[in-house]
This record gives structure tokens, C-alpha cells and sequence, in this order.
């Protein structure tokens, strides 16, 4: 039987080349994505080698999240592989329809209302994975209070961006401490520093940085390979909990290791969510 993937943000980038290895692979593909238009030609560019659904998405609306989970499980029986690769990081401040800042609500709420609620798909499976992009911007992550994310009280975009990347490795292994007893393993992901667009719009020191560096960075393709590679390498078929850097482990900071965070997270993100699920 042939498998099925979930991923978040494949209409550019990284997770673009994601969706196209995995397609190769013979994965059926479930995209989830904002723009339907770019969606579409990612299905045309795929071809019908394999089977290709679009649900839309906005993460950082917990309405549309939900709306998508309904979508999904109206529609599919299983999930074997479900990749959170969509991402920003906004120069300055924006809040959410829900009063939530963008880029903690992108990051990390978006990703954890549709995991949470696709975990039936997910043991559905015979032996599901999750794979969550992280960032070594997460060692960035500086007075990082669990209280707070939502609502911070300053804003700097790489400190904003590195706590919510703190946010998906706590939020990683935290899931993967509570989806082991059904064979389903977790794992957060940093691709390495990419070539793209991506934190490259504007005139901050992130755009700054991004543009002058750009020609040392990774291609898509190359981070796409890192990604793949932990979600289907069969030697990592029982490995959960961990965090890759480039396609091989890595060294979190302490605080990503820290269980109590981790649990402090995920009771913080089930009450703004109103989701309580696993």
C-alpha cells in the first residue's frame, strides 16, 4: 500500500523540493497550503504518478487550522508521514485574528492544532512519523517565557523567530514522549541556513544578514535532502525525541531538552487553543 504524506508550506522552497522527493518516492501527497493557485501548479509540475490533494490552510489563524483538520479527516484514513514545514519570520510586530503574535502563531500554534488533531490519522498508520523544522535560531531564544509567547512585551524578529523555533523542538519532544506507546515517532529538524526568500524581505539586521550571506548558504534542494532523509531513512525508523541539524544529530541548546518546558508548552497551547486531544 502505498504511503501518505502531509505537508505544510510545499508551494515554495524547501518544502517544495520536499513534496517533489517524496512524490519521486511514490508518496501520495496531501498539501496544505495558503496560496491554491501555487498549489495547483505543484500538483500539475507532480504529475499523476502519484495522488495529490490540496486543503487550504492559514496557519496563523486557529479557525482555518481547525477547519483543515476537519477537511483532512473527512477525506483520508491515514496519515504515515506528516512534515511541519511551513515558516516566517516577520520584521515587525503583527498580531493574529486571534490576538496571538505572528510568528509564535505561524510557527508553533498553527503546527500544533493540525498535529493534535490528525493523531487518529497518524496511528492509523503502521508506523507513522513527524517531522518538525526547527532552527539552531532557537539558541537565540533569549528570556524565553512560556507566559509571554503569545503576547510578548518587545520585539526583535530573530529573538521572536528563535523562541518560536525553541517552541517546536520542546513541542517535538513532548509529542514524542506522548505518541511512543502508539509507535509513532517525533523528531525536530533544522534544514541549515537556506538560500531563499525567506527572512530576506525587508531592511532589518535578519534581511541584512540574510542578503549578504545568501551566496554561503544551502540550496533548497540540499535542505530538502536533510529533511527527507530523517522522515524515510529506514535506520531512523525507531528514532523520536531527537533533533538533526543538515540530516544528522545534532546538539540542542539545554532549555530545547527541558521536559518541564516542554509540558509548561504544550498545557500553555492547549488552553489558547481550546484543544485538548492526546
Amino acid at each position: 500500500m502505498r504511503k501518505t504524506a502531509l505537508i505544510t508550506g510545499p508551494t515554495s522552497g524547501i518544502g517544495r523540493f520536499t513534496a517533489l522527493e517524496l512524490a519521486r518516492r511514490g508518496y501520495d501527497l496531501i498539501l496544505v497550503a495558503r496560496n491554491e493557485a501555487k498549489a495547483r501548479e505543484l500538483q500539475r509540475e507532480i504529475g499523476y504518478t502519484v495522488s495529490t490533494g490540496f486543503v487550504p490552510c492559514d496557519l496563523s489563524s486557529i479557525a482555518s487550522v481547525k477547519q483543515a483538520v476537519e477537511e483532512i479527516r473527512a477525506n483520508y484514513q491515514q496519515i504515515d508521514l506528516l512534515i511541519n514545514n511551513a515558516g516566517l519570520i516577520v520584521q515587525h510586530r503583527q498580531t493574529t485574528e486571534d490576538g496571538i503574535e505572528m510568528t509564535f502563531a505561524t510557527n508553533h500554534i498553527g503546527p500544533f492544532v493540525l498535529t493534535t488533531g490528525l493523531i487518529d490519522l497518524l496511528k492509523a498508520a503502521e508506523s507513522a512519523k513527524v517531522v518538525n523544522l526547527a532552527s539552531e535560531a532557537h539558541f537565540f531564544a533569549f528570556r524565553y517565557q512560556t507566559a509571554k509567547l503569545a503576547n510578548p512585551p518587545h520585539y526583535h524578529d530573530l529573538v521572536i523567530y528563535g523562541r518560536s523555533k525553541l517552541a517546536n523542538i520542546l513541542f517535538s519532544n513532548e509529542l514524542s514522549e506522548r505518541l511512543a506507546p502508539f509507535g509513532i515517532t517525533s523528531n525536530a529538524v533544522h534544514p541549515g541556513t537556506v538560500s531563499s526568500s525567506f527572512g530576506g524581505n525587508g531592511n532589518g539586521a535578519t534581511a541584512w544578514f540574510m542578503k549578504v550571506f545568501k551566496p554561503f548558504f544551502r540550496t533548497p534542494e540540499q535542505a530538502a535532502a536533510g529533511i527527507v532523509h530523517v522522515a524515510t531513512a529506514p535506520e531512523l525508523n525507531d528514532v523520536t525525541g531527537q533533533y538533526f541539524a543538515n540530516g544528522k544529530p545534532a546538539r540542542s541548546s539545554a532549555k530545547a531538552k527541558n521536559r518541564a518546558l516542554a509540558r509548561e508548552l504544550w498545557a500553555f497551547s492547549e488552553a489558547l487553543t481550546e484543544t485538548v486531544l492526546i
